[in-house]
């Protein structure tokens, strides 16, 4: 994606165009030194945000989906995220003025805009992405709630072994038994991302802290372009951006119906993010699907089980003393 615009006395104004959306983008305006991203109207907020909501996606539909709003207000200010099964929306900012409250965040693929207006105990409101979605949401209240394990919700189907040969980011096709490391993390993801771009920055992290020869990060992208050539300049200028040692493979689209053609051994493909744990064997240890980043208070939890995992599983792997 980029921004075109024209600079004017403090004032641009231009577009925001997606490369990887046929005719798609959105007219903006922006001023100089305004640090605000709403008006403030100065109207004192009738509560205060702060803690945990069990809130629902899409309830104008038959199935919604859960979500847990994280918010931390002081005064009017708004800051916090929302955790879906599939992700998290990253860093959001914003202001309750009144009973009015509004959020967002724009990260270069997403433009995310939260409206709502708190009643009683509750919030109801509408999230829009872009100009192409738009949804109603509601919240409420609750400390205890919790969403699906995410180490449940994609697994390996009955009789099935994972396995993959997709082109490398010079179209070389690699094959799974390339990688003989005892311990594989495959990172099913999508360079146009934002979780997984907050994933990849975390797993560059944990292999720089943690080197093991007999570890590896396989990654296999599934892009936003049919075009092979395009995909695969998206995923080198990703590897330069990351300077990333670990392969990344052009697995496919990234429609996720269409994506589970290139790994049919798997129930289905429900995050960009996913991770998939293998050993010596690649045999499936876990499967942890979605990814809660570091706007979200899981990211630790995360980094933790994480550890343990990879920990055990290269215990595992060691030749046992006579």
């Amino acid at each position: 994606s980029y921004l075109i615009g024209k600079y004017n006395e403090g004032i641009m104004q231009g577009k925001w165009v997606r490369n990887n959306r046929d005719n798609y983008s959105i007219p903006f305006v922006a001023y100089f030194g305004e640090n605000e991203r709403f008006e403030n109207k100065t109207e004192p907020p009738v509560t205060n945000l702060s803690g945990k909501w069990a809130c629902l996606f899409e309830i104008e539909k038959d199935i919604p989906y859960p979500a847990i709003a994280e918010f931390k207000q002081t005064n009017q200010k708004v800051l916090g995220t929302f955790r879906t099964e599939i992700g998290d929306y990253r860093y959001l900012e914003g202001i309750l003025q009144g009973n009015q409250l509004a959020l967002s965040v724009f990260d270069g693929a997403h433009a995310f805009l939260f409206k709502a207006k708190f009643v009683g105990d509750s919030l109801l409101g509408t999230f829009y992405s872009g100009n192409h979605y738009k949804t109603i949401w509601s919240g409420n209240r609750n400390g205890t709630f919790e969403l699906t394990n995410p180490d449940s919700l994609t697994w390996l189907k009955a009789g099935r072994k994972f396995d993959f040969a997709f082109p490398d980011h010079n179209g070389v096709l690699k094959y799974l038994k390339d990688y003989t490391q005892a311990v594989k993390v495959v990172q099913i993801l999508g360079t146009w991302c934002p979780n997984c771009r907050d994933e990849t920055k975390f797993l560059i992290d944990y292999l720089n802290k943690n080197p093991d020869p007999n570890l590896t990060v396989i990654a296999l992208a599934f892009e936003s372009y049919r075009d092979q050539s395009k995909s695969l300049e998206a995923i080198n200028k990703y590897r330069e951006h990351f300077n990333l040692e670990y392969d990344i493979l052009l697995a496919g689209y990234r429609d996720k119906e269409e994506a589970i053609n290139s790994l049919p051994m798997l129930n289905e493909i429900i995050s960009y993010p996913t991770l998939i744990f293998l050993d010596r064997e690649n045999n499936v240890r876990k499967i942890h699907t979605g990814f809660n980043g570091p706007a979200t208070s899981k990211y630790d939890e995360f980094v933790d089980d994480f550890d343990k995992t990879i920990q055990q599983m290269l215990k595992e792997a060691r030749p046992t003393s006579l």
